[in-house]
């Protein structure tokens, strides 16, 4: 295999996620499957406290081009979210920044999803108090050209000068394409997290129309509030890595 720019999302949910299934709802199938028609050559499925890579799914996903990169965004602290990727451990190994620290090894990433968002699950200020346990900062695809809550991340990530990866935070399908990462590496999972850290990524955004964040927030609440809570695919049990 080769160094090329590879096409990637770095976030993204699917009906498997066990806070956002009634958000999302589509497989991690087909998930794959409409990221191959758009062409991405790498996807990272992020549920929530849920890594749902195992070697069948990896497969499927190789055999539609995409190399699928193992990992979850995980709680720490009890709520504020943070990215990991290739950790190969459960969710409740990682549920704070010093537990995320003493597992960290060179084939593995942690990123700081939509930091400066107005919610109490965004880091805020408790990422640059802790800036030596992120690999990167995440560019949030979920913005319009007069509502960005981006800005100071990306002032922080030139600062600092950590990569900042941009992802499209999916919970729905129409979300991939619109903001990515190209990735300068081999299509594999430890070349791919490398050159990120390395900084060998650049970001391709565009930014939601007001009618399009509208639909998107209506969308979701409407299926918070109709869609039961017991939707979600009972799947994610064997999905999930059984590791200590």
């Amino acid at each position: 295999m080769s160094e090329r720019w590879l096409k990637v999302e770095m976030h993204s949910h699917c009906n498997l996620d066990p806070h956002d299934f009634r958000i999302c709802d589509y497989s991690p199938e087909v998930l794959i499957q409409q990221a191959a028609r758009l062409r991405y050559e790498a996807l990272a499925i992020t549920c929530h406290n849920l890594d749902v890579w195992n070697p069948g799914l990896a497969a499927y996903a190789e055999g539609h081009g995409i190399t699928l990169i193992p990992g979850m965004e995980v709680s720490v602290g009890g709520r504020r979210h943070c990215l990991v990727y290739n950790f190969q451990t459960v969710a409740q190994n990682l549920d704070s920044l010093a537990k995320i620290q003493a597992l960290r090894r060179e084939n593995t990433l942690v990123a700081a999803p939509h930091p400066f968002y107005p919610a109490r699950t965004c880091l805020g200020r408790e990422l640059e108090r802790n800036l030596e346990a992120f690999d990167a900062i995440e560019f949030s695809g979920f913005y319009t050209r007069s509502i960005d809550f981006n800005r100071k991340a990306r002032k922080l990530a030139i600062k600092w000068k950590i990569p900042l990866v941009g992802t499209a935070d999916v919970h729905c399908l129409w979300q991939l394409g619109r903001t990515f990462t190209w990735i300068y590496a081999e299509p594999a999972v430890d070349p791919i997290l490398k050159a990120i850290r390395q900084g060998r990524i650049r970001v391709e955004t565009q930014p939601l129309t007001l009618p399009e964040a509208i639909r998107w927030w209506t969308s979701a609440l409407l299926r918070l509030v109709y869609r039961p809570r017991t939707v979600r695919g009972d799947r994610s049990a064997a999905f999930a890595r059984n590791l200590p």
